[in-house]
């Protein structure tokens, strides 16, 4: 029996389990946890579209998460996704090769992921949206204490000390919004404000991870260039998010299994990205592939991420500022250790030499 809910930081390397369960158990019904576990892009994708069949399992009550467009189901997610689409209008470019000089500093070495993949993400956001410095320099060192708002099980004292935090970046983005015309009355102002709280913290957790994979990637395989293709290929090859959940209001068929109303569904990404069905020599990392952008580490249906083109643009910047003038970039660590989560292998550490 396969335990389908375990820690990234417990796994060297998931993708054996992956491949051997898309091949054998493409629908999986994992008994101990309770939950089913789908493979193929093809289930995947099903599901990710079902609008109406499945729908995004009800968080733990928290500060914000009742608005978030992420988190929401039809009825109510149209009107958060809709201030999600006017924030990504409203952000300006990001100045990317400044603001990673700005975090680099002079080092000589530095931990990629503390350094520059907690920060920049979020900073682009910040920076894009006018926020100003000293609501900037607040936000930044607290962003880690805000994702512990979308824990599924969250404590009694995390949800506490979450609460406070997310007290004090929502006074200070909720300021920012009111002074920046933002229109509507103040059930629209406070879901804006929220979905721009859910954009910082996606920044935080897929950003860093697609910033950290793809510099990873690069290393590994020693590409350089054409940056776009290599982010693109990195988000179906190592994507940072491997899974996602739904629950089933109606029942659905896959691969021949149905699936009754009422059960949990853990969808596995990662698995779906190198499905071969889709991607032929799929365990090859080939930014040159004619399809690699069919990958599913954005999501789907009405829930895809609207932050996709911003999220590439902006890792693919910051490679292509790193590697600038033909510096040398070395990778210090002979293997990585990953974050204790479930649905998201982010590194836990990143060193890298800067060398000219």
């Amino acid at each position: 029996m396969e335990n389908v809910l375990f820690r990234q930081s417990e796994s060297d390397n998931p993708y054996p389990l992956y491949a051997r369960m898309l091949a054998e158990q493409p629908v999986y019904r994992d008994e101990s946890n309770g939950i089913w576990a789908v493979y193929s892009h093809a289930a995947c994708t099903q599901v990710l579209q079902a609008t109406t069949a499945a729908h995004i399992p009800a968080p733990q009550p928290a500060m914000l998460t009742h608005q978030l467009a992420r988190l929401a189901n039809p009825p109510a997610h149209p009107a958060f996704r809709q201030a999600v689409m006017d924030l990504m209008t409203r952000l300006q470019p990001a100045h990317i090769a400044a603001l990673l000089a700005r975090l680099l500093g002079a080092s000589a070495e530095v931990d990629w992921v503390d350094t520059v993949c907690k920060k920049l993400p979020a900073l682009a956001v910040l920076d894009g949206l006018g926020f100003g410095q000293e609501d900037i320099a607040s936000i930044l060192p607290q962003l880690d204490g805000l994702t512990k708002l979308m824990l599924p099980n969250k404590s009694a004292q995390q949800l506490a000390e979450a609460n406070a935090v997310a007290t004090d970046i929502h006074a200070r983005v909720a300021r920012h919004v009111a002074a920046s015309g933002v229109v509507g009355d103040d059930n629209q102002q406070a879901i804006y404000v929220a979905n721009l709280i859910g954009l910082l913290i996606q920044s935080y957790d897929a950003g860093r991870g697609l910033l950290s994979n793809a510099l990873l990637q690069a290393l590994t395989h020693d590409r350089h260039g054409d940056w776009p293709a290599l982010v693109i290929e990195t988000l179906r090859y190592d994507s940072p998010i491997h899974n996602t959940r739904r629950v089933l209001v109606e029942d659905m068929t896959l691969h021949g299994r149905t699936l009754p109303r009422g059960d949990a569904v853990l969808l596995v990404l990662a698995a779906a990205n190198r499905d071969p069905a889709v991607f032929s020599h799929p365990h090859d990392f080939d930014p040159a592939r004619c399809n690699n952008d069919a990958h599913l580490s954005f999501g789907g249906g009405i829930h895809h991420c609207a932050a996709r083109h911003f999220s590439v643009k902006l890792a693919a910047d910051a490679l292509a500022a790193l590697f600038a003038a033909g510096r040398k970039i070395r990778l210090l660590q002979p293997a990585m250790t990953y974050e204790p989560m479930i649905n998201a292998r982010l590194p836990r550490q990143l060193w890298i030499a800067l060398g000219q």
